[in-house]
């Protein structure tokens, strides 16, 4: 069983009531009904869901429930409901006295509407938790897609993070093996040729700078750390290195859970998802789950939907459009569509370096829907779209 919170769009609404199998009489007349507070529950008993709607309306919300749920000839059901949040204390209440797993529901709901965007539990010395925060890049790689090689060399590469740093970065990411679609993995040692030089001088120049390391691989996380990197940032969500989750809970240090489906040199191969969604938030589950048995704190813990990874324009939209989704996590979400082939697509912008304009775009929704962390390029850029949208959360007149 998932449950999920989930903006019903307008544009999107008949696409879902028939994936939900709801009838077309009774999507017609709930439409418009959907715009308190919703949440998708899937993979639980028919029963059950007859017992959400029931109480989902006697509170003034709505639900939509398959059509099959009438006399249940499903054993199972997904289906989507809303109310207002003045209404969901009752709910909770209500569903924690039942059964079929609904007290599980009430729980989820119950943490879900308490907690604090876009920070919920976590916490790290450095960096300020009450806000979004820019993740700046530094790839120190030959072959990365948008600035291969141009800041392979030490001093060109301390200058660039001593730039990021003025501009406002809050952490710089060094990477040392491209992950663009088609790239080839490098070994090891090479890797960690490339950026442990690079984060030793960079903590000596800058100590007060966060550095995350961008790798796959545990060795390398390893020997970033004891050159001064304080956070693991992994796009392979600990699914390509079996050791990586306990190097990461063994140092106590923050980890961010990239979601893939493939490998780099494959996964932009025609990407098939039965439910985006759902298996998304599986793989996040997973993947939180090795970590937390590995003893690492649940404070520590970023999950990044990964634009790109395995994912068609399609599926990038989508988890644009629906970016609380995984909010279900009740982690910190980090995105980065710095630059990416999806602005290419749209805009027709076929060199990376024209898609400024595009970044800054779908880097301003995603602070709107919530994101904790944006990773980019042009850190100014992004400093400045963060500055304003922090005026506009202000009270005006």
């Amino acid at each position: 069983m998932l449950v999920y919170p989930f903006r019903v769009l307008d544009e999107e609404y008949e696409y879902l009531m028939k994936k939900l199998e709801v009838s077309e009489c009774g999507s017609l007349i709930m439409r418009g009904r959907f715009a308190l507070e919703s949440f998708v529950v899937s993979d639980i008993s028919t029963p059950a869901a007859n017992v959400v709607k029931q109480q989902v309306l006697a509170l003034d919300g709505e639900a939509a429930v398959p059509a099959h749920a009438v006399n249940c000839s499903k054993p199972k059901s997904d289906f989507v409901f809303s109310l207002r949040s003045d209404k969901i204390p009752e709910f909770v209440s209500r569903m924690k006295a039942q059964c079929w797993k609904l007290p599980q529901v009430a729980d989820f709901v119950e943490k879900f509407v308490v907690s604090q965007k876009p920070w919920f539990s976590f916490s790290h010395p450095g960096i300020d938790t009450t806000r979004p925060n820019i993740m700046g890049i530094l790839n120190v790689t030959p072959d990365s897609f948008s600035d291969g090689g141009s800041w392979t060399d030490i001093d060109a590469a301390l200058k660039h993070v001593s730039g990021m740093l003025e501009n406002g970065a809050d952490i710089i990411d060094v990477g040392g093996e491209s992950t663009r679609p088609g790239s080839d993995p490098v070994d090891a040692e090479t890797e960690k040729k490339r950026v442990v030089p690079v984060i030793s001088e960079i903590k000596k120049q800058f100590p007060k700078a966060v550095i995350s390391i961008d790798t796959v691989k545990s060795s390398v996380a390893d020997a970033a750390i004891n050159a001064g990197a304080e956070i693991v940032n992994d796009v392979s969500g600990l699914t390509f290195d079996a050791e990586m989750a306990s190097v990461c809970a063994g140092a106590g240090k923050p980890v961010v859970i990239g979601h893939i489906k493939g490998m780099p040199k494959d996964m932009q191969e025609n990407p098939v998802y039965e439910n985006l969604f759902g298996e998304m938030l599986d793989f996040f589950n997973r993947s939180k789950e090795l970590l937390l048995s590995k003893g690492l704190s649940e404070s520590k813990i970023i999950i990044d939907p990964g634009i790109g990874f395995g994912k068609t324009l399609e599926h990038n939209l989508a988890i644009t459009k629906h970016l609380e989704v995984f909010f279900s996590c009740l982690d910190p979400v980090a995105v980065g569509f710095s630059r990416k082939s999806m602005i290419g697509a749209i805009c027709g912008r076929k060199d990376p370096l024209e898609r400024l304009a595009g970044t800054v775009t779908l880097d301003t929704i995603a602070l709107e829907k919530g994101a904790a962390i944006i990773r980019v390029h042009d850190v100014k850029e992004a400093k400045d779209t963060l500055e304003i949208f922090n005026a506009l959360k202000e009270p005006s007149c």
